[in-house]
C-alpha cells in the first residue's frame, strides 16, 4: 500500500480497480478506400496538404541549392491547383483522401518527364518519396487518440488528460474516480465530474505506471489516492460520505431564484433537487460531446424532453446552446458558418446546428416556458441575429402546427466585449446571466486565471449589471464565483436575483440567502455607490476589505 498526492478536483470518495486509459503506441492502420463523409476527408486533404507544403518551404537552409529546389519542386506539386482540383473531385464522389491522392499525385508522377538525365530521373523518385510521405500522413490517427474501454466493471479512470467528450464517451455509471496526471481545475472535465459526483483528482504524477486491476481508493476531500489499500480502511471512508440529500422546500426566498447548473445528467426523475428548483444552467453540449454524429432535431428533442418533463411546473428551465470552445470540442465534426453574422461565432458552431437546437428546446418545452440563453455573444449583429434566428423558429414551428412552449431569450456576458457592449446587448433580451469563470480567465489574461476574487473581475461584473439595470431586465450569475456565499451582499447589492450552482450547492445557498433576508431584511437591488467604488479600486486588498465590510453589515 502506498500514496501519490495530487489536486482535489472533485470531492467524495471512490474504490475500485484501476483502468488505465492511454494513446496507442502504435497504429495498424488499414487503408480506407472510401468515405462516407466526403467533406471531413476534403477538409483532413486540405489541412495536411497545406501543413505539409509549409513544413517544406521551412526546413531547408537557403544554401542547399538542389535540396531547396527538390523541396520546392514537390511544394509546388502539391500546391498545383489542377492537382488540388483532381483530388477533391475524386474525394466527392466517394473516394478516401489517401485512394484519391495515390491516383492524382502518384498518377501524375508517373508520367513526369520520362527524360533520360540520371540527376532528373533521381529527383522524380526523391519526390516521390516525398509525396508518399505526405499521403503517409494522411493515414495517421491525430495524437490525442486514445483507446477507450468498453466498462463493465466499476473502474477508477487513470489516464496523462481527458477531454468532456472522451470522458462522456465512457459508461460513466460505472467510474467510480478519475485520476490525472495532468488536467487543470478550471477545465470543464471537472464541470463534469462535480456535477456526476465522480470524486477526481489532477495533477497526480507518475499515476498512469500503475498496474491496470490495482484497486485504488480516491479520496477527493483530500486529494490522496492509495494504491491497494487495505479493506477496512476503505470501506471506512467509504461510509464516511456525506453527499447532498438535504432539502429546503419553501416559500421564503421569493426574491432570487436559485436554481441548478447542469450538462451531464441525462437523467433526474429521481434527482429532487433539479426537479423541484429547476434547471437553472442547462449546459446542453454536454448532452452531446460524446455524440459520434451531428445529432438530429430529433434526437436533441427527445433528450431535452425527458430532462424537462420531471420538473416541477413552478421551476424554471433555463437552456444555454452549445459552446463548444476550449477544451469542450465533440467527437462529431461541427460545421460552422462561412459568412454572415455568426461567421467565426466564439462558441464554435453554426447557424445549422443552432437552428436545429433551439427548434428542439422549444418542442422539448411544450406546454411550458423556457429561458434559451446565448454564450460567447462578442458583437450586436450577432445578438441580433440570434434573437431573430428564435423568432424564426418559432415561426417555422407554429406554421407546422408542431406543439412548442413560450420563450425569451438571454444573453451570457462572459467576455470583455459583451461587457463593454453589455447596454447594446441588453435591448435584445430579457435577462443577462454573468458567466463569472469565463471571465475571471479574461481578467487574468495572459496568465492562468485567479482563485480569488480580483478588482479586474468585479469591475466587469459591476459593469454588466449596471447594463441590465439601466435596461430594466434581471440580471443573473453562473460559475465558480456565483455559489461563493462572502460574495452574496455583493451580488445582492448589485441586482443579481439569479443564481445558477451545482446541485449539491443549492442547500447552502438557499440558508445564505434566507440568512441575508431574516438578519438585514436585504433585497436584490443595484446600489450606484458601490458600482463608483468597485471602479475606483485597483488592488486586491481594498476589494477584499469591501467585501468584508459589506459581510460586516448583514
Amino acid at each position: 500500500m502506498y500514496t501519490l498526492s495530487g489536486v482535489s478536483i472533485a470531492a467524495g470518495v471512490g474504490f475500485a480497480p484501476a483502468v488505465i486509459v492511454s494513446r496507442p503506441g502504435n497504429f495498424n492502420t488499414e487503408e480506407k478506400f472510401y468515405t462516407l463523409d466526403p467533406q471531413e476527408e476534403i477538409d483532413k486533404f486540405q489541412k495536411k496538404r497545406s501543413d505539409f507544403a509549409n513544413r517544406l518551404r521551412q526546413i531547408v537552409s537557403p544554401g542547399q541549392d538542389r535540396i531547396r529546389d527538390l523541396f520546392g519542386a514537390a511544394e509546388g506539386f502539391l500546391s498545383d491547383k489542377n492537382n488540388i482540383h483532381e483530388v477533391i473531385d475524386f474525394i466527392s464522389h466517394g473516394c478516401s483522401a489517401v485512394t484519391a491522392c495515390k491516383n492524382v499525385l502518384l498518377g501524375k508522377l508517373e508520367n513526369f518527364n520520362t527524360i533520360k538525365d540520371p540527376e532528373l530521373a533521381k529527383d522524380k523518385k526523391d519526390i516521390r518519396s516525398l509525396i508518399l510521405e505526405f499521403i503517409n500522413s494522411l493515414q495517421k490517427r491525430d495524437d490525442s487518440t486514445f483507446i477507450l474501454p468498453y466498462l463493465k466493471e466499476d473502474a477508477i479512470i487513470v489516464a496523462e488528460n481527458l477531454s468532456p467528450a472522451l470522458f462522456l464517451s465512457l459508461n460513466v455509471e460505472k467510474v467510480k474516480g478519475v485520476i490525472l496526471e495532468f488536467g487543470h481545475d478550471s477545465g470543464h472535465l471537472g464541470v463534469v465530474l462535480r456535477e456526476l459526483n465522480i470524486p477526481a483528482i489532477f495533477g497526480v504524477q507518475g499515476a498512469t505506471s500503475i498496474e491496470n486491476g490495482s484497486r485504488l481508493l480516491v479520496d477527493g476531500n483530500n486529494g490522496v489516492m492509495v494504491i491497494e489499500p487495505e479493506e477496512s480502511t476503505a470501506n471506512a471512508l467509504l461510509e464516511q460520505q456525506d453527499l447532498y440529500h438535504d432539502e429546503i422546500d419553501d416559500d421564503s426566498l421569493l426574491n432570487v431564484t436559485i436554481a441548478g447548473a447542469v450538462g451531464a445528467i441525462r437523467q433526474i426523475k429521481c434527482d429532487s433537487i433539479y426537479t423541484t428548483h429547476g434547471l437553472g444552467l442547462l449546459r446542453s453540449e454536454f448532452l452531446f460531446l460524446a455524440c459520434d454524429h451531428e445529432p438530429s432535431e430529433e434526437e436533441m428533442t427527445k433528450t431535452f424532453s425527458e430532462l424537462f418533463k420531471p420538473i416541477s411546473p413552478s421551476a424554471p428551465i433555463t437552456a444555454r446552446t452549445f459552446d463548444f470552445a476550449d477544451d469542450k470540442k465533440p467527437l462529431f465534426r461541427v460545421h460552422q458558418d462561412d459568412q454572415g453574422p455568426l461567421k467565426g461565432y466564439g462558441a464554435g458552431v453554426g447557424s445549422r446546428l443552432l437552428k436545429k437546437e433551439i427548434r428542439a428546446l422549444l418542442c422539448a418545452a411544450a406546454d411550458r416556458h423556457i429561458r434559451i440563453i446565448f454564450p460567447l455573444i462578442t458583437r450586436v449583429n450577432e445578438a441580433k441575429f440570434l434573437k431573430d434566428l428564435s423568432k424564426l423558429c418559432c415561426d417555422e414551428l407554429e406554421n407546422e402546427h408542431k406543439k412548442h412552449g413560450t420563450y425569451e431569450i438571454g444573453f451570457m456576458s462572459e467576455t470583455p466585449s459583451s461587457v463593454l457592449c453589455a447596454k447594446a446587448f441588453s435591448q435584445d433580451c430579457s435577462m443577462i446571466i454573468i458567466g463569472t469563470s469565463s471571465l475571471a480567465e479574461y481578467a487574468s489574461a495572459p496568465r492562468p486565471a485567479d482563485i480569488a476574487f480580483t478588482p479586474a473581475l468585479a469591475k466587469m461584473i459591476v459593469m454588466a449589471a449596471k447594463a441590465a439595470y439601466e435596461a430594466k431586465i434581471p440580471v443573473g450569475v453562473a460559475g465558480r464565483y456565483a455559489p461563493r456565499v462572502e460574495l452574496l451582499p455583493f451580488f445582492y447589492k448589485l441586482g443579481v436575483t439569479y443564481y445558477a450552482v451545482d446541485g449539491y450547492q443549492i442547500s447552502r445557498m438557499k440558508k445564505a440567502v434566507e440568512q441575508l433576508n431574516i438578519d438585514a431584511e436585504m433585497e436584490p437591488s443595484f446600489d450606484i455607490n458601490l458600482y463608483k467604488e468597485v471602479m475606483n479600486i485597483f488592488n486586491g486588498k481594498e476589494l477584499a476589505a469591501l467585501i468584508n465590510r459589506l459581510n460586516m453589515h448583514i
